[in-house]
């Protein structure tokens, strides 16, 4: 890729086109000499000059156990370059999942390789990100993770991954560029705000309920064997009003409906961010919430991860 981002624009558009007619997009492939490329690599063309190095002596000095040698490099040459492409081909992969992540987050993308024989030395990733090396054995499912470092929010599209091995000697490099169809979805990264600044109508604590299990100090209730000493109210017992013991509830207010429009912030992004933060921290509480976004059919206010999915979702596919 480094020396196909050398060549002029129309010759990369020309490359990546026919790239897509010889491998087109699939979730999953199944590597043979049809989408494989092979050739020497760095080290291998040391190698073949080693060859004809030991090839123009054994001439001028008429030397046949050099002739020999030249001979026996070069054999093992061609063994290599055979088993480096037996190395590759039969490989089938297949895109498992991508789980949504944030925006600045990384999202890994579990792809699943599998052979009838064993596979050797084997590396899988996307060109400037940090790549799996990995072996497979044979009739056994290997699942990869491959890392992908995420910028903006809504759908990443890595586009595609190289796998190469080198397979047994280095010498020799197999090859292929894989477009998987992989997608990832990505939300807005989160940015701290208050709800209440980011809701219209409803938003203020009226119509709440109260949740048992909280931190604030509730009511008392009659003592049940089996509760914890520490929550038995000693001076009520003291005082000869029998055995009780402090209940703990937080109050959780209403209905809050998060909304686009009432944020001031100048950048549509920046709304986005806060509104993520909103949706995440009334989640976190059990609130029921909403979504109004301009031009998109409203979310009503609910509660559960399918409504926090909903509204990221919502979120992470905004086109304002």
């Amino acid at each position: 890729m480094r020396l196909l981002s050398a060549m002029p624009a129309s010759w990369q558009q020309r490359y990546r086109r026919w790239l897509d007619r010889r491998i087109p997009p699939a979730t999953s492939v199944q590597l043979h000499q049809g989408n494989l490329f092979i050739f020497l690599s760095h080290h291998g063309l040391y190698f073949l000059l080693l060859v004809a190095l030991v090839w123009v002596g054994a001439t001028n000095f008429q030397n046949n156990l050099a002739f020999a040698l030249a001979f026996f490099l070069l054999a093992v040459l061609l063994v290599v370059i055979l088993q480096t492409f037996a190395n590759a081909s039969g490989l089938r992969l297949r895109v498992v999942d991508a789980s949504p992540v944030f925006a600045g987050e990384v999202a890994m993308v579990r792809v699943e390789a599998e052979s009838s024989a064993d596979r050797q030395m084997l590396e899988l990733g996307w060109p400037g990100q940090d790549s799996v090396q990995f072996n497979v054995q044979a009739a056994q499912a290997t699942v990869l993770a491959l890392p992908h470092v995420t910028t903006q929010r809504g759908w990443l599209q890595p586009g595609r991954m190289r796998l190469q091995t080198f397979y047994p000697l280095g010498i020799v490099r197999c090859w292929s560029w894989l477009d998987l169809a992989v997608q990832v979805l990505v939300y807005p990264r989160p940015l701290e705000a208050d709800y209440r600044q980011c809701s219209s109508g409803a938003g203020d604590d009226e119509g709440g309920v109260v949740i048992a299990g909280g931190d604030e100090y509730f009511a008392l209730k009659p003592y049940i064997e089996g509760e914890p000493r520490s929550r038995i109210a000693w001076k009520q017992f003291a005082a000869g009003r029998g055995l009780f013991v402090r209940e703990y509830a937080e109050q959780r207010g209403g209905e809050v409906l998060l909304d686009f429009s009432v944020l001031a912030d100048a950048d549509p992004e920046t709304r986005l961010s806060k509104l993520c933060y909103c949706a995440l921290q009334l989640h976190e509480q059990g609130r029921a919430y909403g979504l109004s976004l301009p031009g998109q059919p409203l979310i009503a206010p609910a509660v559960g991860e399918p409504q926090l999915r909903a509204v990221l979702t919502a979120l992470a596919l905004y086109r304002g």
